[in-house]
């Protein structure tokens, strides 16, 4: 086995033929597995257009695919199939994630910046603004919240409001499914309240304590290492598979952008693990 986009799209395509997706009307010259697999393909190169990626699967993959579908049938199709891919994904990270310790964190998707979009954009009532301190910037949009194992395998995920009390809860939400875990979270998720409502449900919240600037004692900086895997994990997502350039017009076709970009992600960790590679060293597989 190596680590190779034709390694990736076969594993996309075999973990997903183990559900049978139900089709109204007629079968498609291109099966829903086989869409899968190719969304896979479109997250590990990174071409966001659906039209570009189309036209370059032939080059990249010759023969694989001989029957494509046009760019309005494939992103109807996919956006039908986000669920399956959903599943799909969290099927391969239960398969991988390791141990009791999870990581938390959220990280902002801009989804649209012309003048009057929080009324006009389809993500009105959906998207609002919050302040992105990494490029110090007001973004409009939507705050992915992910929860991963101590390798950065992703193992739940929630779209909440960019403003911060909504991250804390969506996180609250996706740890119950953790009991029993260690959750390591940024100065975001400080206060003794959020505490004991993790403690509630069996988590052990851990968070970076308050120190002089300049003077960070060695646990301090040992938690900072463990919390920067899902920062890589964010960057894995933002820039080799170029989420911050999603191209959605609608919070559905946002969905499946992220999904389709995690199950690369999920599969990409599991190949590396049987091939001994770091375990999100993903640019072998962008086709390239």
């Amino acid at each position: 086995m190596t680590a190779s986009l034709e390694t990736l799209v076969i594993a996309a395509y075999v973990f997903a033929t183990t559900f049978s997706i139900p089709r109204p009307g007629p079968a498609g010259a291109i099966s829903d597995h086989e869409l899968i697999a190719l969304a896979v393909a479109q997250a590990a190169t990174g071409l966001c257009s659906d039209r570009q990626f189309l036209g370059a699967i032939g080059r990249l993959l010759p023969g694989w695919f001989p029957h494509l579908p046009d760019q309005s049938q494939y992103n109807r199709r996919l956006r039908r199939l986000t669920p399956w891919i959903t599943t799909t994904q969290l099927m391969v990270a239960e398969l991988i994630a390791e141990g009791q310790v999870r990581l938390v964190d959220g990280t902002l998707i801009a989804c649209a910046n012309y003048p009057g979009c929080q009324g006009k954009s389809e993500f009105a009532g959906h998207a609002g603004y919050g302040y992105c301190p990494s490029k110090s910037q007001f973004v409009w949009g939507v705050r992915l919240v992910l929860i991963s194992d101590r390798r950065g395998v992703p193992v739940g995920y929630d779209l909440v409001g960019p403003k911060t009390g909504q991250e804390r809860d969506g996180a609250l939400d996706l740890a119950a499914a953790h009991a029993g875990s260690v959750l390591f979270a940024d100065k975001g998720f400080w206060g003794r309240e959020y505490r004991d409502s993790m403690a509630l449900i069996d988590i052990d919240l851990i968070t970076p304590a308050r120190h002089q600037p300049g003077q960070r004692p060695d646990a301090e900086r040992a938690k900072a290492r463990i919390r920067l895997v899902i920062e890589s994990v964010f960057s894995n997502l933002k820039r080799q598979m170029r989420l911050d350039h999603h191209l959605a017009k609608t919070l559905p076709g946002l969905a499946q952008r992220i999904a389709q970009r995690l199950l690369a992600l999920t599969l990409g960790i599991l190949i590396n693990t049987l091939t001994g590679r770091p375990p999100r060293a993903l640019a072998a597989y962008d086709g390239r």
